[in-house]
């Protein structure tokens, strides 16, 4: 019988950005590792691996960092390459404990994965605990009406999808460390002296969105996306790449980890289109898409795309939207 230890945390990497959730499961699996007294293993599984990388920030020796680049375009979804990934670094250390992102997009792939290998799962898991060298988790039932305590087989590996915003994140990276506040707080002008009342349209229920990505680069580009937003009545959304860089607040974020929109428009702006974001607003009616790189995979679904620099085509279209009607 194979010997099983140490604690995995399967993190997510959307075009080389470490997601917000993943920084909570680090939390998670840093108090399992110690209470178990075994070894922590970080796998940073998803694309661009190499920035990815670059965001993790100095970490306890103790703690191993595995990293898997995902290749969605030889697969005809997604989830399949996640999962076939997830289940090599799974077989290759044979951990006690795997957790998964507890988002559409992971517990997706981590009951496939459960299934592939034959090991049991739980969802919707609130919190996690170490009691008499047994892991205690805490798990919503009844819609979250109610809450269940598991006492897992210390025989066995158990995969969890822990729920997102339930565990205080620990920063794994440089990226993390610093607060949405802090950036915002920087950002604002030194003139500010109060908070303005926020006219901003809700993403729920939106006709039109407009959303921008990693792209924007800066308070330049998010005013541009902003602009455009209010030039075409519409909602501003935002990739998750754009949240973690501090571009955007998390209340706006399109994807697995934020909102799922429906709208008759939805305008991508400087945004590449990941799994995870597609999965929040691949219900639209009609997807503009603008980016430089004419193989981002927003292109694959947009039903109108321009290839070009945002800084060049949103205010061209910021023009046209406001030049008057010729009668």
């Amino acid at each position: 019988m194979t010997q099983i230890s140490g604690v995995l945390v399967l993190a997510e990497c959307f075009g080389g950005v470490i997601s917000p959730h993943s920084h909570e499961m680090f939390s998670a699996g840093q108090a399992l590792s110690e209470g178990l007294g075994e070894q922590f293993i970080l796998a940073l599984l998803g694309t661009y691996q190499e920035d990815a990388l670059e965001q993790i920030g100095k970490l306890d020796p103790s703690i191993a960092v595995v990293s898997a680049l995902v290749d969605e375009e030889n697969v005809t979804l997604p989830y399949q390459a996640w999962e076939d990934v997830a289940a090599g670094v799974v077989e290759q250390h044979q951990p006690r404990v795997v957790i998964t992102p507890g988002t559409a997009f992971g517990s997706d792939y981590g009951a496939r994965l459960a299934a592939r290998l034959g090991l049991p799962m739980t969802s919707y898991v609130t919190s996690v605990a170490v009691e008499n060298g047994g892991v205690i988790v805490t798990r919503d039932v009844l819609g979250g009406r109610a809450e269940t305590a598991i006492r897992c087989d210390p025989s066995t590996t158990l995969v969890m999808a822990l729920e997102p915003g339930m565990i205080d994140p620990s920063a794994i990276g440089d990226i993390a460390a610093i607060s949405l506040q802090d950036v915002f707080a920087e950002l604002a002008p030194e003139s500010t002296v109060a908070t303005p009342v926020s006219t901003r349209r809700p993403l729920k229920g939106a006709e039109r969105v407009v959303s921008g990505g990693r792209g924007m680069r800066d308070a330049t580009g998010v005013a541009l996306v902003e602009e455009l937003a209010e030039a075409l009545d519409a909602a501003v959304g935002a990739s998750g790449a754009a949240v973690v860089m501090g571009l955007s607040p998390h209340d706006l974020q399109v994807g697995s980890s934020g909102e799922v929109v429906t709208p008759k428009l939805y305008l991508a702006a400087g945004l590449s289109g990941t799994p995870q974001h597609l999965y929040g607003m691949r219900e639209s009616q009609f997807v503009v898409a603008i980016n430089s790189d004419p193989n981002a995979p927003i292109f694959q679904i947009a039903d109108f795309g321009i290839v070009g620099d945002l800084f060049e085509v949103v205010p061209a279209l910021i023009a046209a939207l406001k030049a008057p009607v010729a009668s």
